[in-house]
């Protein structure tokens, strides 16, 4: 007999998310304003998947929440650089709905 209850002990469920973050100069300011756009990845683009944002206060609060959702060995400060660029930089992660609303997303 199957129950349709959730299990108490599971994990919780976790999906794709496409994550692109960018830098932003202001005029002639030295300092780059770091941004991620956030949205549920699918093989076809879909329009239901709304784009969620979230500006980050400064670089470390940048790598302060990315750094945890990334592999072991993996550091978003070796990708600054294209971050920084014009087309900015795409991860695709699977996060729980709680790691996806530290880059703006919401249900």
């Amino acid at each position: 007999m199957s129950s349709l209850e959730p299990k108490s002990n599971a994990a919780p469920r976790r999906h794709r998310f496409l994550l692109h973050l960018f830098g932003a100069r202001e005029g002639e300011a030295e300092e780059c304003r770091y941004m991620a756009t956030i949205r549920l990845w699918a093989a076809r683009g879909s329009k239901r998947s709304g784009t969620h944002e979230r500006a980050f206060t400064d670089e470390n609060d940048l790598i302060r929440t990315v750094n945890p959702l990334l592999e072991n060995g993996s550091d978003v400060r070796d990708v600054l650089s294209h971050i920084e660029s014009p087309d900015g930089f795409f991860y695709l992660l699977h996060l729980t709905a709680e790691e996806a609303c530290k880059f703006g997303w919401r249900r």
